[in-house]
């Protein structure tokens, strides 16, 4: 009976390993239009977006009447947090996610000159986007959100503990085969 331990301790812990929750990364797909801007792009967070979550990066392309198809950029977070933008205009956390999504501080990134801030109205009761061009230029506009999740292209560790433990077990009966 000896003989069967090590291949069944083996096949718990890849079971173990394989209930480990698999990190899911989600795309979000954004649009707005209104005032004469216009844009649409998306970005990638951590997580289903159940939670907040750090957004990843942002790309996406922006018309503004003088420039056309300008790329957009995400001003990283300098510590966790609500973060100040650099001429003190916006507080920004880059989280998306939850029940509201964006939190009132939202995501900040750049259109050419231009400071967008993603972020949620109490007021309006809607996802918001503020343009801010060098202290000019305001337009607010409801933007429209969706999720596209993404599918790992590493397999989670679970599936290679799953791989190991499922070798083992091959190689084990061989032996025992052998053996008789």
């Amino acid at each position: 009976m000896k003989k069967y331990h090590a291949p069944l301790a083996a096949a718990v812990t890849a079971l173990a390993l394989a209930a480990a929750p698999a990190r899911a990364d989600t795309l979000w797909h954004f649009s707005y239009a209104g005032a004469g801007v216009a844009a649409s792009g998306s970005f990638e967070t951590l997580g289903d977006g159940s939670t907040p979550s750090l957004v990843e990066w942002i790309s996406g392309t922006y018309s503004d009447g003088s420039t056309v198809n300008g790329a957009l950029s995400l001003v990283p977070t300098t510590h966790p947090g609500v973060n100040d933008s650099a001429d003190g205009f916006y507080t920004y956390d880059n989280l998306f996610g939850g029940p509201t999504r964006v939190s009132a501080d939202g995501l900040l990134f750049l259109a050419g000159t231009q400071e967008i801030d993603l972020y949620l109205d109490d007021v309006l009761g809607i996802t918001n986007v503020t343009t801010y061009d060098n202290g000019v230029t305001f337009n607010y506009t409801a933007v429209n959100l969706t999720a596209v999740p993404v599918v790992p292209v590493v397999p989670e560790p679970g599936a290679f503990a799953m791989l190991l433990a499922g070798l083992g077990v091959l190689g084990a009966v061989r032996r025992q085969r052998k053996s008789a």
